[in-house]
């Protein structure tokens, strides 16, 4: 089963790779055609019920529909995120430099970085829905805990706030001297 391949197209292929109609797959498993054509045009979700009379009708493994439905979801909803994120970011005008462009052109670690630094709380929580959170915060660690007297006072929020750090104060510190000790070493 390809996971890129939206619910309704596979199941227009496993439909068009069978010996019947769509309207005999609708009568076989007793629901309209109608909502069988919605749910393939896209324009309807499966409930439970069908998708599991769908996975016996065609013999797929149980829960496969509903899991390429549900991973479909997910990557939908992180991109209405991501794009509604950037669209703030420019909004604020934390890309200024940047010619106004689609949100895919921009790297995950700019986004981070920046909603970390121009956005609110509310905004920044969004972060944690689209990323793992280890990633958030080595981004952190990478790009604005290095920063010194700079980023400071944001920097010992987002470590007391988003990651639970009790001694921030020291944590970054210690972040800047590894970061210094590791320019000076390459240097």
């Amino acid at each position: 089963m390809n996971i890129d391949l939206p619910v309704g197209k596979y199941l227009e292929s496993l439909i068009d790779d069978s010996e019947y109609s769509y309207a005999e797959v609708a009568r076989e498993i007793g629901v309209p055609r109608q909502i069988l054509s919605y749910v393939v045009l896209g324009k309807r979700g499966m409930s439970l019920s069908l998708a599991l009379k769908l996975e016996s009708f065609f013999s797929l493994p149980e829960g496969s529909l509903c899991q390429l439905q549900t991973m479909q979801d997910i990557k939908e909803r992180k991109r209405t995120l991501r794009s509604q994120l950037v669209e703030r970011l420019f909004k604020s005008n934390a890309f200024w430099s940047y010619p106004q462009t689609k949100s895919d052109a921009i790297s995950d670690e700019e986004i981070i970085e920046k909603t970390f630094e121009v956005l609110d709380m509310g905004e920044i929580s969004i972060l944690f829905e689209l990323f793992p959170r280890t990633f958030v915060k080595s981004v952190w660690k990478e790009r604005m805990a290095i920063q010194g007297d700079y980023l400071r006072s944001l920097n010992i929020m987002i470590a007391i706030y988003y990651f639970g750090i009790e001694n921030p104060e020291k944590y970054i510190d210690n972040i800047e001297k590894e970061h210094i000790k590791k320019i000076t070493h390459n240097a």
